[in-house]
């Protein structure tokens, strides 16, 4: 009994030193899943600006259009 509750001890503490010498599998993971946030972070930013640029670019262009039309209909 004593040389079964050693043993297991034993290789308990194998395991515990092992560990720390082992590549963690969940590190690339982590690392990639990071890099896919940073990207779509990115992506969206980059998206969120030309949906502005568009927005501008179509509200000068119905000002002008009812600019013209206002103008059209005094005449």
């Amino acid at each position: 009994m004593i040389v079964a509750g050693l043993t297991i001890v034993v290789i308990a503490i194998a395991l515990f030193i092992l560990s720390f010498f082992v590549n963690d599998r969940f590190e690339k993971i982590e690392s990639d899943l990071e890099q896919l946030s940073i990207s779509t972070m990115q992506e969206t930013y980059q998206l969120k600006k030309k949906v502005n640029v568009l927005e501008e670019e179509l509200l000068q262009e119905d000002y002008k259009f009812s600019d013209t039309f206002h103008d059209t209909l005094e005449n």
